[in-house]
């Protein structure tokens, strides 16, 4: 009796842990391993199993996390006193997720929910890598000395941006390097970003959208020699590429694309970080008015009383 009391408490009872076959995926990739499921100190029964992917995303210092897609067993068992159960789990990746990166992560959370008890848990991080032809453009643009930053891979509310700065071509031209991409089924289309350099230490921010077809993406030499060519152009002739437009925000226009890396984050965590980075700005444009407010009275300092 006292050994129920407890179990029901949390203490001595059933206990689930989901065993991975690797921690590493690709988009689209189907996820495989077992449930194991231990029974405690006395006979228990359980109503189901619940296995949640969540994608946690770190935007200045706030986490967001919600669940991006589930897995249930809703088939109700009984568990004997240190009974071991497994059972099979397979889990469907979908193809547009974020990749995962400094900012970004993913856990699947599973839960045992226990009938007049306290449910177990149990928390296992995979990582979501590139898949290959996006893995060689960043390859290509390696072979030209672009390293990912620290914080590459971030989510701006809309999709996933790439970050680089120049460690060999071009150097001394380009402060930064970016994209933002959409894996479609003939190939990957870019929005690809140069912040240039300017005179008295500026910079110029130029925009332009690329398609890079399969059989590019298969030579990553060529790919590299083409990256070369075009970031060369823009870098030559600024003013074709500094007057790109779109209607609201330019990423909310390259999200829509299918394919757009980042797409199932903008419908479940958007909102949110668009709201926290709206919020960043009205901060910064409050300070400013501060800053303009104080610079206001030392120039009226001295003046009428």
């Amino acid at each position: 009796m006292f050994k129920r009391v407890l179990a029901k408490l949390g203490v001595g009872s059933a206990t689930v842990n989901l065993v991975l076959d690797k921690d590493e995926y690709t988009l689209g990739d189907t996820v495989e391993g077992q449930i194991l499921v231990e029974g405690g100190t006395v006979e228990q029964r359980i109503n189901k199993i619940d296995v949640d992917l969540v994608l946690s995303v770190r935007v200045k210092e706030k986490v967001f996390s919600h669940t991006v897609d589930s897995a249930s067993f809703h088939t109700p068992f009984r568990v004997a006193p240190s009974e071991k159960k497994v059972f099979p789990f397979t889990f469907s990746l979908p193809n547009n997720l974020l990749i995962s990166g400094n900012t970004v992560w993913y856990d699947f959370v599973t839960r045992l929910d226990i009938a007049d008890g306290v449910d177990h848990s149990d928390r296992d991080p995979v990582r979501i890598l590139p898949p290959e032809r996006l893995n060689r453009v960043l390859e290509a643009l390696g072979r030209l000395g672009f390293r990912e930053k620290h914080d590459s891979r971030s989510f701006d509310g809309y999709v996933q941006e790439f970050e680089f700065f120049p460690t060999d071509f071009m150097r001394e031209r380009i402060e930064e390097l970016e994209f933002v991409a959409s894996l479609e089924e003939d190939g990957i289309r870019l929005l690809l970003e140069v912040d240039l350099r300017t005179l008295f230490g500026g910079e110029k921010e130029l925009k332009r959208e690329v398609f890079l077809e399969n059989s590019l993406l298969e030579d990553v030499t060529a790919l590299s020699d083409h990256f070369r060519e075009l970031i060369g152009e823009m870098a030559e002739n600024p003013g074709a590429f500094s007057g790109f437009r779109f209607d609201h925000h330019p990423h909310h226009a390259f999200s829509r694309y299918g394919g757009a890396i980042g797409g199932l984050a903008a419908g479940v965590l958007g909102g949110l970080v668009l709201s926290e980075l709206v919020e960043e700005v009205a901060e910064g444009a409050e300070d400013l008015g501060e800053v303009l407010e104080d610079v206001g009275d030392f120039f009226d300092f001295g003046g009428e009383d």
